[in-house]
């Protein structure tokens, strides 16, 4: 049976959907690629309960729970709960650097320049922040942005000194450098800001063509703001020839390009030329559309797929729940198979046993003797039940019928009492035990019932609970029961001899 059970849980558990644990590691690792990128995170909702899970696990995983935090602030941000995500910052902003960087960039990306000073002052409050190239160029990007003219073009002189990488000099000329002459071109000092703009110009020459692009684009506005109409028709035309990038790669740009070629025109000839304006803005809607188109596409056919990938799961767990429906229905009949034949082989067993003690009955009974012992009153009995006569007369089976008799008594087809002659068998216990039925039912007759001083009788006659159980065709349980009730009403102990108090 236990290797019965054990097969049918093997089949059980390979049949049943599992369903996989998700990998909150691997869940938060996406998600920051993702964030790097610049890619939205508003559909990283498996966010949450990666939050919820490093929240709840023991031992705490310190860098998992803020990385969590931080990304599922971003993921709040994205779905437009903007103040849901500065509160979880803010949460571990105290004692999470990366914390405070986040609340800048959002509020960067928010356009709310008081908080991300606010953020920055915070974060510059270490000492080796405080002297961080891009914290420092971030600074004074940020005093542009509040109106403090002073401290930025101050800070901007002097910001080379906090150069101490490679990528500190590349972020320098790629950015701060033709940020700071586009803002001292904004305070109206147009000669520095083409002086700092031409340094640019000369670093990328050779290099980097779509720097030298925005380095003359830039050069352009700068003259035109000096009415210089010709060196700013120079420029146009040389960024025009450094551009190798489509419009729709760059639409800034190229919109930026043409609002200087328009500012040129009404300036040299003072004239709009409406028609390339039109084309232009014609150009950049087609463009967005042909994007839009494509991207339509694009999530149609995801949309597409996420149908067919759900309708195969969706048959595939239908399979899996019918494999379970008819493993079930298998394990329930091999079950109840199994069951029946462990009944049949108990009943087997039980009646082997029946058997066996009747056979000793009979054995005993059949030995010759004249004197008055139990032997002789098993033989009065089973003459009465009819069994030494059956036995007999059909040697050659004996031990089938007397399994069909004690079948037929069990099952009732046959009354016992009908077969014994108690009358006479009372009568022949006060012959043999020295009238101990008189004996019983004159002192106990008004405590016993009929059947408990059978019961009593047989016992005196030394009948084992298995033959008491044979020749009066009750249940082994039933007879150990009534033995137990007898003892109650005599007050005996529980385990009292019965025969031994009566005697």
């Amino acid at each position: 049976m236990s290797i019965l059970i054990l097969l049918i849980t093997i089949i059980l558990t390979s049949c049943t959907p599992k369903q996989e644990p998700i990998d909150f590691q691997q869940v938060l690792e996406e998600a920051q690629v993702r964030l790097g990128q610049g890619k939205a995170l508003s559909e990283d909702t498996l966010l949450y309960k990666a939050l919820e899970y490093y929240q709840n696990i023991e031992p705490k995983d310190t860098t998992r729970l803020h990385q969590a935090t931080i990304l599922t602030a971003y993921h709040y941000w994205w779905k437009s709960e903007k103040a849901k995500a500065y509160d979880l910052l803010e949460s571990i902003a105290d004692t999470e650097k990366d914390a405070l960087q986040a609340l800048m960039n959002l509020s960067d990306k928010d356009y709310d320049f008081e908080a991300s000073y606010r953020y920055l002052c915070r974060i510059m409050e270490d000492e080796t922040e405080r002297k961080r190239f891009e914290n420092q160029q971030g600074l004074a990007t940020l005093y542009f942005y509040l109106n403090r003219p002073e401290e930025c073009e101050r800070l901007f002189d002097n910001i080379t000194q906090y150069i101490r990488t490679p990528e500190d000099s590349a972020l320098y000329w790629r950015q701060v450098l033709p940020n700071h002459a586009d803002i001292i071109s904004d305070y109206g000092n147009q000669d520095k800001a083409i002086r700092l703009q031409k340094q640019v110009l000369d670093h990328f020459i050779g290099k980097d063509s779509v720097q030298v692009a925005f380095a003359h684009a830039s050069l352009a506005r700068y003259y035109l703001l000096q009415d210089k109409l010709k060196e700013a028709e120079q420029q146009i035309t040389l960024a025009k020839n450094n551009m190798n990038f489509n419009m729709e790669d760059s639409p800034s740009m190229a919109s930026y390009m043409e609002l200087l070629q328009s500012i040129l025109n009404y300036a040299k000839d003072k004239r709009i030329d409406m028609m390339e304006w039109a084309n232009f803005v014609n150009k950049l809607q087609e463009n967005a559309s042909i994007k839009q188109a494509i991207t339509d596409a694009k999530e149609e056919n995801n949309r597409l797929l996420t149908e067919r990938n759900l309708k195969l799961t969706i048959e595939q767990q239908r399979t899996e729940l019918t494999m379970l429906y008819v493993v079930g229905g298998l394990t329930i009949v091999i079950a109840g198979l199994a069951y029946l034949i462990w009944r049949r082989k108990r009943q087997a067993e039980e009646k082997e046993e029946e058997l066996e003690a009747l056979r000793q009955l009979i054995n005993e009974s059949q030995q010759h003797t004249e004197q008055k012992d139990d032997r002789f009153f098993k033989k009065i009995m089973l003459q009465q039940l009819g069994v030494i006569k059956m036995a007999a007369s059909n040697p050659t089976a004996a031990n089938q019928e007397l399994i069909k008799r004690m079948t037929a008594i069990a099952n009732k087809e046959v009354e016992v009492d009908a077969l014994l002659n108690w009358a006479d068998l009372y009568k022949t216990i006060d012959y043999i035990y020295e009238d101990f039925y008189t004996h019983l039912k004159g002192k106990h007759g008004n405590l016993l019932n009929e059947k408990e001083i059978q019961l009593c009788c047989l016992l005196r006659a030394n009948f084992s609970t298995k033959e008491i159980s044979i020749v009066t065709g009750q249940g082994v349980r039933t007879v150990y029961q009534r033995k137990t009730v007898i003892r109650q009403k005599l007050g005996m102990e529980e385990k009292g001899d019965i025969v031994e108090w009566v005697s």
